[in-house]
């Protein structure tokens, strides 16, 4: 019995071990974008600390939403607005990259990460033709990739031998231009020979500041006046453009 129990002491010991050393220290710098008048984009930095001998994929990651697209079909030669196409599942952002190139490439083997693995989880719903669910997929995937919301960054991510223990992993995500504000989240996957060992995760908060707040507060709290103010402005900017053509 003693050496059953000094195996099973040796044995959580040495678990216990393995899990401290595939442990990683992830910071996201900053954590909290603020979106005011002047926003132009921002620039998230991420730094690991991992094992020696592993490799990395960091991966940026908002909300699961809904989409309605139409669908641009030709006729005669002339391009038209065709069927309404609602997407549900996908995230809002998402942007990815990892140390070694091979980590991220698109292959038949399942991976917790990359477009591969997010296609399970995203739905079309169309009164359209009918069109093979990964023919839509390619298609919204390029879409996203146009408004800089969905990016694949292969090798992207650097890595370095640091003297005292371990790598340093290093990477920067540049957030759109146009961006939904809410709760996002930073993914460090600690890989070494294929398997994921370890997980990081840390949180990132979109806020909207100043003039964008107040106009995101008067739209979706006084629809009325938002609407009135709106149709106001129009009217107005059209006389005084009207103004100006007849001076001219």
């Amino acid at each position: 019995s003693k050496v059953c129990v000094m195996c099973a002491v040796f044995l959580v010991v040495m678990l216990w071990s393995a899990v401290l050393a595939a442990r990683a220290e992830l910071t996201v710098t900053p954590h909290v974008v603020r979106i005011g008048t002047w926003y132009d984009g921002a620039k998230i930095h991420v730094r690991a600390v991992i094992p020696e001998g592993c490799q990395a994929v960091l991966e940026l990651r908002g909300a699961p939403a809904q989409t309605r697209l139409m669908r641009k079909e030709r006729h005669w030669g002339m391009w038209k607005n065709g069927a309404e196409i609602l997407e549900q599942g996908a995230p809002v952002l998402y942007l990815a990259m990892s140390t070694d190139p091979k980590l991220l490439g698109r292959s038949k083997e399942a991976t917790p990460w990359g477009y591969d693995d997010m296609a399970g989880g995203v739905t079309f719903t169309s009164t359209a033709r009918k069109m093979a669910n990964h023919q839509l997929f390619e298609e919204f995937l390029r879409l996203k990739e146009n408004h800089g919301r969905y990016g694949i960054f292969p090798g992207r991510a650097g890595i370095e031998l640091l003297p005292e223990r371990g790598q340093l992993v290093e990477g920067v995500f540049n957030l759109p231009t146009r961006l939904a504000p809410g709760k996002y989240h930073v993914t460090l996957s600690v890989v070494k020979d294929g398997q994921v060992v370890s997980k990081e995760m840390r949180s990132l908060m979109v806020e909207l500041v100043g003039f964008p707040a107040a106009i995101f507060e008067l739209a979706h709290k006084h629809a009325l006046t938002y609407g009135i103010l709106a149709a106001g402005i129009a009217i107005l900017s059209g006389f005084l453009v009207g103004l100006i053509f007849q001076f001219m």
